[in-house]
């Protein structure tokens, strides 16, 4: 398999390099806006005044001009009741693209003509920042010119850039501290749904830099977007045409310090991982998913040892027909490897123009540690009358995994006519995770014997994405018109996820014995589940722009409809030892596969089939759920002048959602909520000058529950670890914000922002103890209140200020303090207080960093081919784990990360890159604290991944 794709990679390459040709024009290209708003100027027209070639910009502002010799030129640039604006000294360079972005000024501004050096154009940074500067939400952007500076490969590295906002896993972003429920992503302008059906974050490393044309970053909602944010909206624009081709293959290698060339703990693999396509070769016997799926019956080891040969055939050859591997084997973890391919350009059809841009990755990648530790502890009497936590579970911690993913992404946009544009985007991608683990040690139900416990999983996932958009801009009147409409589908396929647990005493002999005890934990089991997903989205907007005072406004209307359905099945296959061998597992010495593979019929007693191990069906109604969500929403938002200087936005959103959650038993209840709200957003931007505003917004939304956290089935990550189920009496959340912020800019692309912010929460969805269910379970429930508060710092500066020798590097950082508080649910504050009759009536919001800081420093050469970029990250301790009692909650503990990339062109062609990440290698733990010491819950370290990259454009 790994040979074929090589191939087919060489081949792909061969036919890249036959099928390129090399130009000898250059092209000018770049965007046209409003000097004073920041909008596009649609038809706005450029001239080359020595050869008369030119152009005319389009919806987005943007224009091209192609085939032009290598030289210099002057450009004229014209648009009604703007000053024509004079730009000289154009350079053109063959096979490159010059880009000149261009800020008009009004007649009434200025009536002369203005004449200005190319060299003094704003920069791709500094014309985002500008539409930030006018923007009529709080938002942080990065543009393609940024990240292609910082080294970032995809959007979650981007991310690290933003204010407040930290990448957890390499993947997902949350922003001011908050949690994934509070955050949201869209793909030009259009929600995307989670990979994970656990997670409303997206997988924001499937999207390669090249594709990217800025990342904005929403803070504060406005009415035309949708009310389930008050994190941040992440939406991530691609291009939508290219200024020049765009063909370029890359690939890289990674290597961990602490597992890369060692063994870590993996269950077999199979032909399809490569190509995270290993879900079908883990399928169920089919004999026996057609009798488990269909609830008939397996026969028991009653009937088939006394009643029925029939029933003994059967049992026999549903037992056999798995095969025995039950526990992770060493494996060695290879170094990790990542191909791109990445294609865009834009055609002139008859007057159309089409711009093309599409992208394909896969990457393979090993983690894992072999020196991990997980413990469990809890307070026995009150709170400060014992010195120290009991441990329950004290554990060594062994666990590899191997992810595998594969991404295919294209964006497609014709313009025709004299304003109308249709686009099309489809984004596909799937992943296969392979996880195996091992934990030894302490387990206060066993005494003294060793506890065992082992995982083999597998899970892959996949997305299937398309949006269809059109859009409409009526010249006369100025009217615009958009609508899309978005379809996906998602699926999880988690096939035969594996426990097995056992215990090994030491007898007086010294001899050992081994047993599996089913009296104190769960059976071996094999766990089958699926889960399908798909959504409709349509959105359509109307803006009709107006003046009045002088002043230019606009008012907007539109309409969302969006709909979701799930459908998720478990289903279960215990592993039982027949009372024929009782200590089965003894006699084969505890060896795994040795006890596995004595299944069905193993010999003959007394006249009798004699049986080992069987399997039984142990499948239930209630780990089955159905669950839809609806929403229509409406809107009306105005943009109205107050003077020269001053904006009101007002706006109101209208979000009618119903959600369902319905279990396959149907004994219990019915989850969901059927909801109306009214979200307001009211903002003020007051432009003291040029450079200087200062903002403040009021604004309602709301947070929902998961289909997940509805649904009440069980499910744990191994055996002793606390169960998690879901509640069917979940509500959504409805916050109230508040937000400031006072920003001044420096030179184009530098910017000093503090911002504030306040959030008051009815109904959060905590995290929380469940004691009713037999085992303690982690759940979720909706609380009175909650309250968050925050300040944020942002500051970017060319160093070029302090010495001229410094002009090269770049400084950006910025922080985020954030308090919260969270009402106890007044029953667990009850029994808290019998343990620690001063518990508080509050506590720290679920998932809430108190402090976040992000740093980064950039140098690029005179010449722009060597890029160097070192980035800082900070977060605090924060809540993850809600304990009942007294007993101390849990914490996952603050770390720094330092992380460096480098990038050089060696030629206009060819690029290379290193990068290094978790430099300081801190670890990863989370913590009970107790009279001022740390208990560990678990810990781990990450090691140090080092990669290099190279990359060929043609």
């Amino acid at each position: 398999m790994r040979s074929s794709s090589t191939f087919l990679l060489t081949l792909l390459s061969l036919f890249i390099v036959s099928f390129t040709s090399q130009a000898q024009t250059g092209r000018i290209a770049g965007t046209i806006v409003d000097g004073e708003t920041g909008d596009p100027l649609f038809s706005a027209s450029v001239l080359v005044v020595e050869t008369s070639d030119g152009a005319v910009a389009d919806f987005d502002g943007n224009y091209l001009i192609k085939n032009l010799q290598p030289g210099t030129y002057t450009l004229r640039v014209s648009y009604i009741s703007f000053a024509t604006q004079t730009i000289t000294d154009v350079v053109v360079n063959a096979d490159e693209v010059t880009t000149i972005d261009i800020a008009m000024q009004s007649e009434g501004v200025n009536l002369e003509e203005v004449v200005v050096s190319a060299g003094a154009i704003l920069n791709n940074e500094a014309g985002l920042l500008r539409q930030r500067q006018k923007s009529i939400a709080f938002s942080d952007a990065i543009s393609a010119e940024t990240i292609s500076s910082s080294g970032a490969g995809d959007a979650a590295a981007a991310m690290t850039k933003v204010v407040g906002a930290s990448v957890v896993g390499g993947k997902y972003v949350y922003v001011r501290g908050l949690g994934d429920r509070y955050s949201t992503t869209h793909l030009n302008g259009v929600e995307l749904p989670s990979a994970d059906p656990n997670k409303k974050a997206f997988n924001l490393d499937l999207f390669p830099s090249d594709l990217i044309d800025n990342i904005v970053t929403k803070k504060t909602f406005t009415a035309d977007k949708p009310g389930n944010f008050s994190g941040g909206l992440v939406d991530i624009s691609t291009k939508a045409y290219p200024e020049s081709q765009i063909f370029s293959i890359s690939t890289g290698v990674s290597y961990n310090t602490k597992i890369t060339g060692e063994d870590i703990l993996l269950g077999s693999s199979k032909d399809g991982d490569y190509f995270a396509n290993g879900a079908s070769e883990r399928e169920m016997p089919r004999e026996v998913g057609f009798r488990v799926r269909n609830g008939y019956r397996i026969p028991s080891a009653f009937d088939a040892i006394y009643r029925s040969e029939n029933d003994a055939q059967e049992l026999d050859r549903m037992s056999k027909s798995f095969d025995s591997e039950f526990a992770p084997t060493p494996t060695t973890a290879n170094i990790g490897h990542s191909y791109s391919v990445v294609y865009g350009n834009q055609y002139d059809i008859e007057g159309a123009k089409l711009g093309l841009i599409g992208s394909f990755t896969f990457s393979e990648k090993y983690s894992g540690y072999n020196d991990g530790s997980v413990a469990r502890n809890e307070l026995s009497g009150k709170y400060g009358e014992a010195s120290q936590l009991n441990p329950t579970l004290d554990v060594t911690d062994q666990k590899g995994d191997r992810n595998n993913d594969i991404g295919l992404l294209l964006n497609s946009s014709l313009q025709f006519g004299s304003a109308n544009e249709i686009s099309f985007t489809t984004f596909n991608s799937r992943s296969g995770a392979s996880t195996g683990r091992y934990l030894a040690g302490f387990e206060d139900e066993v005494g003294s014997a060793e506890f065992q416990t082992r995982v083999l999983q597998y899970v892959q996932r996949e997305i299937s994405y398309q949006r269809y958009g059109y859009e409409k801009l009526f010249q006369e009147s100025g009217t615009k018109f958009d609508a899309q409409y978005s379809t996906a589908n998602s699926g999880q396929e988690e096939p035969d996820l594996r426990f097995f647990t056992s215990q090994v005493s030491t007898l007086s002999n010294g001899d050992k014995f081994y047993a599996n005890p089913t009296n104190n934990f769960q059976r071996p089991g094999r766990f089958f589940r699926d889960l399908d997903e798909s959504s409709n989205n349509f959105q359509a907007n109307l803006r009709q722009p107006f003046e009045i005072f002088e002043e230019s406004g606009s008012i907007k209307v539109g309409y969302l409809f969006n709909e979701v359905e799930r459908d998720f099945n478990e289903y279960r296959v215990d592993i039982y030892t027949s009372s024929q061998n009782v200590n089965l597992f003894n006699e084969v010495n505890g060896d795994i596969d040795r006890f596995f593979s004595t299944m069905g019929i193993i010999g003959e007693e007394r006249g009798r089939p004699e049986l080992g191990n069987y399997v039984q069906n142990a499948s239930t109604d209630r780990s089955n759920y159905n669950a839809y969500l609806k929403t229509r929403s409406y809107y009306g938002l105005l943009e109205l002048p107050l003077g020269t200087s001053i904006d009101l936005i007002v706006g109101l959103r209208s979000e009618d959602t119903k959600v369902v959650s319905e279990s396959g038993d149907p004994e219990l209840e019915v989850g969901g909520f059927d909801q109306v709200d009214l979200l307001p957003s009211v903002s003020l931007i007051y432009s003291i000058n040029d450079q200087f505003n200062v903002r403040g917004a009021y604004t309602k939304t709301v947070a929902y529950p998961t289909f997940r956290e509805l649904a009440p089935y069980i499910t744990f990550d191994f055996v002793g670890d606390l169960l998690f189920a879901g509640n069917a009496d979940l509500n959504r959340t409805l916050i109230t914000n508040y937000d400031a912020r006072v920003e001044y800019y420096f030179e184009p692309g530098e910017i000093l922002a503090v911002s504030a912010f306040y959030k008051n929460m009815d109904d959060p969805i905590e995290r929380v103890i469940r004691t009713d269910i037999g085992n303690d379970a982690l759940s979720v429930q909706n609380v009175d209140q909650a309250e968050v508060f925050g300040i944020e710092f942002e500051f970017r500066k060319n160093l070029g200020f302090i010495t001229p020798s410094l002009k090269q590097f770049f400084f950006s950082s910025n922080f985020t303090f954030v308090e919260s508080q969270v009402d106890i649910p007044e029953l667990e504050l009850t029994v808290n207080r019998i343990s620690d009759p001063n518990t508080p009536t509050t506590r720290d919001l679920v998932g809430q960093s108190p402090y976040l800081i992000n740093a980064d420093l950039s140098y690029q050469s005179y010449n722009e081919r060597l890029t160097i970029d070192l980035s800082y990250n900070y977060f605090d301790d924060r809540l993850m784990i809600v304990t009942e009692t007294a007993t101390p909650d849990v914490f996952e503990k603050g770390y720094s990360t330092l992380n460096s990339s480098l990038k050089f062109e060696v030629s206009d062609n060819l690029s290379i890159g290193a990068k290094i990440k978790n430099m300081l290698n801190v670890e990863r733990s989370f913590v009970q604290e107790y009279l001022n010491n740390n208990f560990y819950y678990s810990r781990y370290e990450p090691g140090i991944d080092i990669s290099a990259s190279v990359s060929y454009s043609f």
